[in-house]
């Protein structure tokens, strides 16, 4: 657990540090951020590569400059679109320059819901050198000043907080299930959709810090018990090492940690101290400043965001859409 902790600690910092740099970035004054990732469809693949990475980066320093919280993680709600080439001239002269016409629609695309939540449409035309520099000029005016594109996201913004306002006690009490069960990482990832931004999130940290606890706890217990089988079915040198990696998962924040030190302290007793959990433990200070961080930037959301980015494929299959 100690490895995916830290996992999610780097993770947290990532996203934390791209958030501010493009908050940085940022022209225009807003408050709301709500999380959205941009989604590349399947049927886009006939833009060349080039081109579809130039409309990607419009369309999240959009996002970012424009009261949304662009990310690269999975969020409930992403900006997907489709492109139209409504015509396409070889101009005379030279050297040779083309005219694209295209129309790219936007679409606010609910993933869990599978639900198109807002869309809006723009043509554009632009000339270019070759193909793929008149795509990549064309998809240049969606840029965070275009007024139509700035109006879309801000509305959009607002609408997604509505809604998780107007469902965020279903949302709580689906959570609160699926920890019954013991599926505390969905149940983190339901919570962690939520933006921050919501008048009643104070109510999702409160079930969330609950849940988060009950998660460290399990694994906590289900490392004591496999270290506990191990030293009691050996009492050696042998078994002593092999139950002190289980123990060493053990967080200082979970409710067993006395009887872990405890069994450590029985293990120490009868083979000594100079095994390498040992030499872990010595270690464990160092460490502390990265659990504070953890607490800092939410460890329970990273939880819940790393089991929603194991489920991207499963949710942003989305050939509903088109």
């Amino acid at each position: 657990m100690k490895s995916i902790l830290n996992s999610i600690i780097a993770c947290a910092l990532l996203c934390t540090s791209l958030n501010v740099a493009m908050a940085q970035e940022s022209k225009t004054e807003v408050t709301n951020k709500v999380p959205i990732s941009v989604y590349v469809p399947e049927e886009s693949c006939d833009i060349p590569v080039e081109a579809q990475n130039a409309l990607n980066t419009k369309l999240m320093t959009a996002a970012a400059q424009n009261g949304m919280g662009a990310t690269s993680d999975f969020t409930q709600f992403c900006l997907s679109y489709t492109t139209t080439k409504t015509g396409m001239q070889v101009l005379p002269g030279a050297p040779t320059k083309y005219r694209q016409e295209i129309d790219i629609t936007l679409y606010i695309v609910d993933v869990m819901s599978k639900k198109i939540f807002n869309a809006t449409t723009f043509s554009t035309h632009a000339v270019g050198n070759s193909e793929t520099k008149a795509y990549i000029a064309c998809f240049n005016q969606l840029s965070s000043s275009n007024k139509n594109l700035k109006s879309f996201l801000v509305k959009t913004n607002k609408d997604i907080v509505d809604y998780y306002e107007g469902q965020i006690d279903n949302i709580i009490a689906i959570a609160e299930s699926l920890a019954k069960v013991y599926k505390y990482e969905e149940a983190l990832f339901r919570l962690s959709l939520v933006p921050d931004v919501c008048p009643s999130y104070h109510k999702v940290l409160e079930v969330a810090t609950g849940i988060f606890q009950k998660y460290i706890d399990d694994e906590a217990n289900r490392n004591l018990a496999k270290a506990r089988a191990i030293w009691n079915a050996g009492l050696d040198f042998a078994a002593a090492a092999e139950a002190a990696e289980y123990l060493a998962l053990i967080l200082p924040e979970a409710s067993c940690y006395e009887d872990a030190m405890a069994l450590s302290q029985e293990i120490k007793e009868r083979v000594g101290s100079d095994i390498q959990y040992y030499r872990d433990l010595e270690s464990r200070d160092a460490d502390r400043a990265h659990e504070i961080s953890m607490t800092q930037i939410e460890a329970w959301r990273q939880v819940g965001v790393s089991y929603g980015n194991n489920q991207r494929d499963t949710y942003y299959n989305t050939p509903w859409v088109f």
